[in-house]
């Protein structure tokens, strides 16, 4: 037994020093060894149904299975000897008994460990002479989950996650032998706000998404780390996509922001970045403009407003790096009222945030005061608006009270100058989650070429005020700056914020 609750075991001959009381899986990662396994999940209980993961742990008679099986210290264990490999092969060949042969049609091929354990582990050839069992197929659980039967191998990780995590039990197994299969209770559909996670557990192809069922097959799919950004949460993701276009996102593993989950509201909120009816290029005076004429424009506007005031509303979807940029030209033009908007709704114990934007403390802490429940009765010569999506507006009557409009938009806006808005996949920033942690969005996609970020537009907007400001080239030279000017980010850096985000500095972290 060493010093600080860890132990010495040797796995496949590899001496290693573990944390006491870990299975064996969890133990292998250590010396970089993969134990093959289907029912086992770091996050649900164990409960040993698959049996791929058997191993050989000296002075045991018997195989073991290694998700049931704690360290010890002085183990030694072999994961994949002749012993082990053999009966491995076993078991595989038993999983495949009744599996249909349909990976050619399966939304799973690509990230199926079926496919891949059978390469890896499974001896190449059947014995089983005998007609595949008949199950029902395309089995509507709802409108997000679709269930095969005859590909389910009863590892239960979906039975499990809806008890354990997300508090439904709305599954269980019904009937034995070669006819078991999965059913919901009660009306036959699910209900949990969080049942697509069992989707991402499903190791094989027996649930898949109705949103993505037959959109594309992986290996086209470009993968981006990045958020989810529905809510304060901040959830990570990773955001599928192909020739430009959103396709899906399912969660990435933060132990301190999401762990494995995500809510399904937050996996499904991206359509908006696809919708061919969004604005690609400024409006100005109702007709289409290149941004220099646009942004001239803006200037002028704005110039001449000066003296009879300015509103700015941001948005709480904007990035640090846009929001400062913001800042920036409010700072250059003298504008006093700076406010946000920020979309509100119902939250949850569990990953579903009230908050449904994911940067009101970036907006705090870029000088930007919460929109006040009775909005200022005095007008205004020019409003600058960065409209938040679809989810909340500025009062109608306030936006009357301004003069002349330059508005930020997705889709349009009845503004004197029009200029479009980029989605969190279209680029690099950071924002900061209901925990005050900056986490990263990362561009993965370009949905038109011409499309310029905010942080860039407003950085020209800015040099037209002040001929000697040079803005950054890049959203990680803009969170150098910020890091420099503010000390809430105080050492803060992209290299720094890199895939798990990183805290505020906790005392300047007032936002």
């Amino acid at each position: 037994m060493t010093g600080n609750g860890r132990v010495n075991v040797t796995i496949d001959g590899k001496e290693l020093q573990v944390p006491a009381g870990i299975n064996v899986i969890e133990a292998a990662r250590y010396g970089g060894i993969e134990v093959a396994h289907y029912c086992y999940h770091p996050r649900l209980s164990v409960v040993g149904n698959c049996r791929v993961c058997l191993c050989e742990i000296e002075g045991v008679g018997q195989l073991q299975i290694a998700c049931n099986s704690l360290v010890r210290d002085g183990m030694v264990v072999h994961t994949n000897n002749e012993r082990v490999t053999r009966m491995r092969e076993g078991v595989m060949e038993f999983l495949l008994i009744n599996h249909p042969l349909d990976c050619t049609i399966c939304d799973q091929a690509g990230e199926c460990k079926l496919q891949d354990y059978a390469v890896e582990h499974g001896s190449g050839i059947t014995r089983h002479e005998f007609e595949k069992a008949r199950k029902p197929k395309n089995v509507s659980w709802g409108d997000k989950v679709v269930f095969d039967s005859e590909r389910c191998i009863v590892c239960t990780r979906c039975i499990r996650f809806l008890d354990e995590v997300a508090g439904t039990d709305e599954v269980s197994i019904d009937m034995r032998g070669e006819k078991v299969t999965l059913i919901v209770q009660d009306d036959g559909k699910l209900t949990s706000p969080y049942q697509m996670n069992i989707i991402d557990l499903c190791p094989v192809g027996a649930l898949t998404s109705r949103d993505f069922r037959f959109k594309s097959r992986v290996w086209f799919m470009k993968f981006t780390p990045t958020i989810d950004t529905s809510d304060a949460r901040g959830c990570n993701v990773v955001a599928g996509t192909r020739d430009n276009r959103m396709l899906r996102m399912v969660p990435r593993y933060n132990p301190d922001v999401n762990d494995y989950w995500m809510s399904d509201h937050g996996r499904l909120h991206y359509e908006f970045a696809n919708d061919p009816e969004r604005l690609v290029m400024p409006v100005v005076a109702g007709k289409p403009a290149p941004y220099p004429v646009a942004l001239q424009r803006a200037h002028t506007l704005l110039e001449g407003a000066k003296d009879s005031g300015i509103l700015c509303v941001a948005s709480s979807f904007m990035t640090n790096e846009e929001l400062f940029a913001l800042k920036g030209v409010c700072d250059a033009l003298g504008i006093d009222d700076r406010y946000f908007l920020l979309p509100m709704g119902e939250g949850d114990d569990l990953l579903i945030h009230p908050e449904k934007a994911p940067n009101a403390r970036g907006c705090r802490l870029a000088g930007f005061r919460d929109a006040p429940e009775h909005w200022p009765a005095n007008e205004y010569g020019a409003l600058l608006y960065v409209a938040p999506r679809e989810l909340i507006e500025l009062p109608q009557d306030m936006i009357d009270r301004c003069g002349r409009k330059i508005v930020f938009s997705l889709k349009g806006h009845d503004g004197d100058v029009c200029l479009p808005l980029t989605t969190w996949i279209e680029k690099d920033g950071t924002m900061v989650n209901a925990s005050h942690r900056v986490q990263a969005v990362r561009q993965g996609m370009v949905f038109e070429p011409t499309l310029l970020t905010e942080r860039v537009v407003l950085d020209r907007l800015h040099t037209l005020f002040d001929s000697e400001f040079k803005g950054p080239d890049t959203a990680a030279q803009a969170l150098a700056r910020i890091a420099q000017a503010h000390p809430a980010f105080a050492g803060m850096s992209w290299q720094a914020v890199g895939l798990l985000g990183r805290q505020l500095v906790a005392a300047e972290a007032t936002a």
